[in-house]
């Protein structure tokens, strides 16, 4: 009788992000996705260097969900993120996004809020808004 080797157990993917960073600013509410938390945490790694999250999930009660004329966007579904980043991290940060398919890309750099805005919304998310775009760049 022989042994068979153990399967090696797969190492559990680290996650660089917590709940209170990811959560609505207004409501408290965390509604995450979790495999758009994967692909963040997967950017995250391979980028390597931190990057601090400034706007997570925002809930539909949200002032600023609040004042959009087609009603709440892409962070109140749970699949986007603003991340405080400029110059070449930003860059970097846009770079690998991409390479891990990210479609959605925001890109404020100029004055003093410098971010870089990832989503992962697809027409499933917004049923009612039609052609919403799935692959998009936009400035801010």
């Amino acid at each position: 009788m022989t042994d068979k080797p153990k399967a090696k157990a797969k190492p559990k993917a680290k996650n660089y992000f917590t709940e209170k960073e990811l959560k609505c600013k207004h409501t408290g509410e965390y509604v995450f996705d979790e495999d758009f938390l994967k692909t963040l945490n997967k950017i995250r790694e391979e980028c390597g260097f931190p990057f601090p999250i400034s706007s997570g999930y925002r809930s539909p009660l949200h002032p600023i969900e609040q004042r959009k004329p087609l009603g709440a966007g892409s962070h109140s579904t749970g699949k986007a993120v603003d991340i405080l980043c400029r110059g070449e991290d930003a860059l970097k940060v846009i770079s690998v996004a991409m390479k891990n398919g990210i479609q959605r890309i925001g890109i404020q750099q100029k004055g003093t809020g410098r971010f870089i805005h990832l989503d992962a919304c697809t027409q499933s998310d917004f049923p009612n808004r039609e052609n919403f775009p799935e692959i998009a760049i936009w400035s801010y």
